[in-house]
């Protein structure tokens, strides 16, 4: 669900930008699969698209070789590469929830539960698992392979992983929950039963998608411009398809810890 929302935004930006200069965005959805992205390439390979966006950074071989044998502009978002297709727009994933769950441990937490997604394929959600566990071992917090639990991204999802993590560590005292839709879920759990927020126990997101500032406690969460990703590879598409030169290949938009009231 949250996913929803952040490519709403990224793909205003990119529709925009792309519109003004009379081009159309064709939006399609691989379904999160290597297989589906492949071909979707394939498809829009073969209707000589003008430039192509992708979601992520991480393609089957046989993608990379469809657009390496295209010669359009590629530009790949969502997280950031050292071996780019072409080009690439967007943040560190792994920078980005360190900065939160530093945020966390100097709030005094050391026994800190991580909800997110399988990462298997994904190296955005592979890149926020593997910041949890640095900040562990950086900071020398509680350490249990129960401390962290991958699901969906629904609010059943979040409430469910937080409860089972609160089950099997009464101690724990913060939740990062690596995307805004299960921190909502986790969030919303903790204040059905009882606990409270950040009083009882601290909950973090990620994504900052626009729900979560409207609760109470409102959600600290880690804020991405994402309508800025849109922007930026939109533009980069449009100069390197007029054969302009594109004054950056490789764009790091940023990113911000948010801090309100749950954390």
């Amino acid at each position: 669900m949250d996913s929803l929302a952040i490519y709403a935004s990224t793909v205003a930006g990119l529709s925009a930008v792309l519109r003004e200069q009379g081009f159309e965005a064709l939006i399609a959805d691989s379904g999160y699969t290597l297989d589906g992205e492949q071909k979707l390439v394939a498809a829009f390979v073969g209707r000589r698209a003008d430039g192509i966006v992708l979601s992520s950074v991480a393609h089957s071989v046989a993608t990379r070789r469809l657009l390496e044998r295209a010669r359009v502009p590629v530009v790949e978002t969502g997280n950031l590469t050292d071996d780019p297709i072409d080009m690439v727009v967007g943040f560190s994933n792994h920078g980005a929830a360190l900065a939160m769950l530093d945020h966390l441990v100097r709030r005094g937490h050391r026994t800190i539960g991580f909800i997110g997604a399988a990462t298997t394929d994904n190296p955005q959600a592979a890149d926020r698992r593997r910041a949890y566990d640095d900040a562990v071992e950086a900071h020398g917090l509680a350490r249990a392979a129960s401390l962290s639990r991958e699901c969906a991204s629904t609010f059943g999802a979040g409430a469910a992983a937080v409860a089972a993590i609160v089950a099997a560590h009464p101690e724990v005292t913060a939740i990062f929950a690596a995307s805004e839709v299960r921190a909502i879920g986790a969030l919303l759990e903790c204040q059905r039963r009882g606990w409270r927020v950040p009083g009882r126990i601290a909950v973090a997101g990620f994504n900052d998608a626009g729900l979560g500032a409207w609760l109470t406690p409102a959600l600290t969460t880690v804020h991405v411009p994402r309508d800025t990703i849109g922007r930026r590879a939109a533009q980069m598409i449009l100069d390197a398809q007029a054969g302009r030169t594109v004054p950056e290949r490789c764009v790091d938009v940023g990113y911000e810890v948010v801090v309100r009231d749950s954390a």
